[in-house]
């Protein structure tokens, strides 16, 4: 299980507008028009929105600042990825799909993210990570060679042994060893836009945790059945919130907590050492945000 790490937003409010700005030019210049009534480019009005005079005063100031919030979030997968190789089918489903993060609607946009965000912090936390099937591949190191990382997102829990049998034919298909990366941002109750309920870092590193390790109790047979049999090494369980955290330096934040099953001490060589670096990629990317 990875350390808590509480990812700020890390900009001005200009810097915001700046950031979608940019990413908006790059797709351009990239052969991606934002169509305008796309839920990429009415979540990046939001951001120019938040940057008109007088906004503060405004009874939708809350909604906006945490609308700017998502429209980072995406505007930092895609400006990390355009460009790099392998990346053009998910910025452009990432782009063209309707995409409601406040809702639970199954939606290729929310893929998309899920698999550019992965992407991005693997990358910035060190790993020679690169778009490509299944999903993501990083190599190891140490003699243990490429692996695989198939992205799933969870929208029903009735869904979970399907998309870990869809996660494993991947790496199977590709001659990888790897895991299946599952986000469970849809499985978490919450209404609409309003900020995870959290008191300090701690009660929602507890809160959020809790809920991975009863995801966990609840599909065990299943994700034990795959491990054990030598279909993937392993499940990357992620969730990201926003959340209001009272006296925090910036109290309304992103926060993506990892939780990784099984411990690889469970598992003989070469899995357990391909574990262990795995479980090592993540950390470091944790601390990037």
């Amino acid at each position: 299980m990875s350390d808590f790490t509480h990812r700020q937003l890390r900009t001005s409010i200009p810097g915001a507008l700046a950031k979608v700005e940019h990413v908006t030019e790059a797709l351009k210049a990239h052969g991606v028009k934002l169509n305008p009534t796309s839920s990429v480019a009415l979540l990046f009005d939001k951001v120019r929105e938040l940057n008109e005079p007088d906004v503060k005063d405004s009874d939708d100031y809350d909604d906006l600042f945490l609308e700017c919030i998502e429209a980072l979030w995406i505007a930092e997968a895609l400006g990390f990825a355009i460009g790099e190789p392998g990346s053009k089918e998910a910025v452009n489903r990432l782009v063209r799909k309707q995409i409601d993060l406040s809702g639970h609607k199954p939606s290729q946009g929310k893929d998309a993210l899920w698999e550019l965000d992965l992407f991005r912090r693997l990358r910035l936390g060190g790993a020679s990570a690169r778009l490509a099937e299944p999903d993501i591949v990083l190599p190891l190191g140490a003699g243990l060679g490429d692996y695989g990382v198939a992205c799933k997102k969870v929208y029903e829990e009735s869904g979970v042994d399907r998309a870990l049998e869809q996660g494993c034919r991947q790496l199977r298909k590709h001659g990888l060893s790897g895991v299946v990366a599952f986000n469970l941002d849809d499985l978490i109750d919450k209404k609409g836009r309003e900020p995870f309920p959290a008191q300090t870092k701690e009660e929602l590193q507890a809160k959020v945790v809790q809920r991975a390790k009863e995801f966990v109790t609840s599909h065990v047979d299943a994700l034990r059945k795959w491990v054990q049999s030598g279909k993937c090494d392993g499940v990357l369980i992620s969730v990201s919130v926003v959340t209001k955290i009272p006296n925090d330096t910036l109290p309304t934040n992103l926060a993506r907590i990892p939780v990784l099953y099984p411990d690889p001490a469970v598992l003989d060589d070469p899995a357990r050492a391909r574990l262990i670096a795995f479980r090592r990629c993540v950390d470091q990317a944790t601390e990037v945000g």
